[in-house]
């Protein structure tokens, strides 16, 4: 499998979230097929842990943070035990579900926003639950919980299990699925965050707690990473942080870990390319793009797979479906089974294996 020497590749072998997870459900006697979390944690005599998520804070956008003065906590959290990559795709989609499960995409199926379901024959959004070509909802989507969640595992051992999330989520069907098992404690303004989680802990119960911070993510999204609204969220998110740490119990048994699921980078207007709309991609196609921007999964039609390439060669990495997969991107390869491969190829008795699309590979975080 051959990608750009840019690409950072998901560390599955002791470094990336899925190991983090991991590590941490290992501490509370939940049993894994994955290498633990290659740098060692203080986790001796926790009977608590809070685990911080800050949805796509990559490295260097924390590195940068800590230059221009923005984030005096999250520094003072430094060193780091060590880097962390995120999953393939290194989407919320995928590594938040990895975060929740401590499984590999490959295992959980969460390949993108959107994927084409066997289940449903159609290419369905894993979040809205239709069919992205007909918006017909998903009849039965129960079938999409394909792993138990980390927090059912734990609380299953005697260990209360807590998220702390925006109250909008709280009801979706993916959040009941990935949140199995924890008690969920819904906040309208992150600033309600600090107090939520101290009153998790309590004294003589071990526990284990999520605190999601989304909104940086959305931000980034809609202003892009260096925008001065993506600096000013990251401001206040440290801000929050500061009097979270503040209001947990001085009790010496309790660690804190805070990470990303992944990071982001600027996409200028200027570098933006429409390959996928044009007219010859409609005619060669089966069906609608699925994935994500940054992985997007196409079907073409029998005799077109150069034309597609030739087409879009010039601007993104190409791969085979089977590359993919047996490359390990989704996860390592001895857990990468086919039950969700039709996620990310064609879905039709074709011989040949479809284009697996890379826009933007992977970017390490922390």
């Amino acid at each position: 499998m051959h990608l750009p020497p840019h690409a950072i590749r998901p560390d599955y072998a002791g470094g990336s979230v899925l190991n983090l997870a991991a590590t941490l459900g290992a501490h509370f006697g939940v049993p894994t097929p994955h290498a633990p979390y290659r740098h060692p944690l203080p986790l001796d005599g926790a009977r608590h842990v809070v685990l911080i998520v800050v949805d796509a804070l990559g490295a260097g956008q924390l590195r940068d943070a800590v230059t221009r003065g923005d984030a005096p906590t999250l520094a003072s959290l430094t060193p780091t035990p060590g880097p962390v990559t995120s999953v393939f795709p290194s989407t919320t989609m995928a590594a938040l579900t990895t975060l929740h499960t401590a499984r590999a995409p490959a295992e959980h199926g969460y390949l993108g926003l959107t994927v084409w379901l066997d289940e449903a024959q159609a290419v369905v959004n894993l979040i809205r639950l239709y069919d992205v070509y007909t918006h017909a909802p998903l009849a039965d989507a129960g079938f999409l919980a394909a792993v138990p969640s980390l927090y059912r595992q734990v609380r299953d051992r005697g260990v209360a299990a807590h998220v702390v999330m925006p109250a909008a989520y709280q009801h979706s069907v993916l959040t009941r699925w990935a949140c199995d098992g924890a008690e969920y404690h819904p906040y309208t303004q992150p600033e309600e965050t600090p107090a939520l989680t101290a009153a998790t802990l309590q004294p003589g119960q071990p526990s284990y707690t999520l605190v999601y911070f989304p909104e940086y993510d959305l931000i980034c999204h809609g202003s892009g990473p260096d925008s001065p609204e993506a600096h000013a969220e990251l401001r206040r998110t440290d801000r929050i942080v500061a009097d979270l740490l503040a209001a947990l119990p001085r009790t010496g048994d309790t660690l804190v870990v805070l990470t990303a699921d992944h990071g982001q980078s600027p996409q200028p207007p200027d570098g933006y390319v429409d390959a996928i709309t044009k007219k010859v991609m409609k005619a060669a196609l089966r069906g609608p793009v699925a994935g994500e921007e940054r992985a997007a999964y196409l079907r073409p039609q029998p005799g077109h797979h150069a034309e597609i390439a030739a087409l879009l060669a010039p601007h993104v990495t190409l791969l085979t479906a089977d590359d993919a997969w047996t490359g390990g991107l989704f996860g390592p390869p001895a857990h990468a089974g086919a039950r969700f491969r039709p996620r990310s190829e064609e879905h039709t008795s074709e011989l040949q294996s479809p284009m697996y699309l890379v826009c933007r590979l992977l970017l390490e975080k922390k």
